[in-house]
């Protein structure tokens, strides 16, 4: 499937991708060009956070993590990366970017991305009504996921709508090709001393390895 071609004059949609990437694997990839060339996006912007509002720290700092994403992004067109919360030494909350976003960019059709499993906890987000007042919401989810039932389900799109038939507002439920990899099962991989060649771009393993990262930490005698 190739992305589908939109008029100039026609405000390009922009993806939104946000998460640890803690590390980026071949899922995260394969997610951002399914949506992109289903739904048309002109660009993909990966969007690290700082500090995960809902999830331990990362096992990766902050500029390992952007490494890994300039690595496994190097080749891939119309992905970026966009530090606009690994700048912002505070809790990363979807809202506050999505506000700093906007004034940066008032043209653009934001889509943000997330799974299904985030879709099913979103009515929980700080302001979830305020930020599809400023962004589409692309729902991926695995095949033969079902769909969790929110009080925003009335944003879902209906047949023959379009996500460019409003500038926010509209949730879309895509379905992905089965993927395996995560981000949590490539760290227990690394941890074990297991490959995990089969989920990790080559560049982004090899930093991995150079770096020393998500090794398996020994145990003080003195404090076990």
């Amino acid at each position: 499937m190739t992305a589908i071609p939109v008029p100039e004059s026609t405000p390009p949609l922009r993806g939104l991708f946000g998460g640890t990437f803690d590390p980026v694997h071949l899922g995260h990839l394969a997610l951002a060009r399914s949506v992109r060339d289903a739904f048309g996006l002109q660009v993909v912007d990966f969007i690290p956070c700082h500090r995960p509002v809902h999830r331990d720290r990362p096992g990766a700092g902050p500029e390992q993590r952007v490494r890994m994403l300039e690595l496994a992004l190097a080749d891939e067109p119309g992905f970026r990366i966009n530090r606009v919360e690994i700048d912002r030494d505070r809790p990363s909350w979807a809202v506050e970017t999505l506000r700093l976003l906007r004034e940066e960019d008032s043209h653009s059709i934001f889509c943000w991305l997330m799974g299904a499993d985030a879709w099913a906890g979103f009515p929980r987000w700080r302001e979830p009504e305020k930020i599809l007042e400023m962004t589409h919401v692309i729902v991926c989810a695995r095949p033969g996921v079902a769909r969790s039932p929110t009080p925003f389900d009335a944003h879902f799109l209906q047949p023959g709508e379009s996500l460019r038939d409003a500038p926010s507002g509209r949730v879309a439920w895509h379905e992905m090709p089965p993927n395996d990899c995560s981000s949590t099962r490539v760290r227990e991989q690394l941890v074990a001393g297991l490959p995990a060649a089969d989920c990790l771009p080559p560049a982004v393993l090899e930093f991995i390895r150079q770096q020393g990262l998500y090794r398996r930490r020994p145990i003080n005698p003195s404090t076990a």
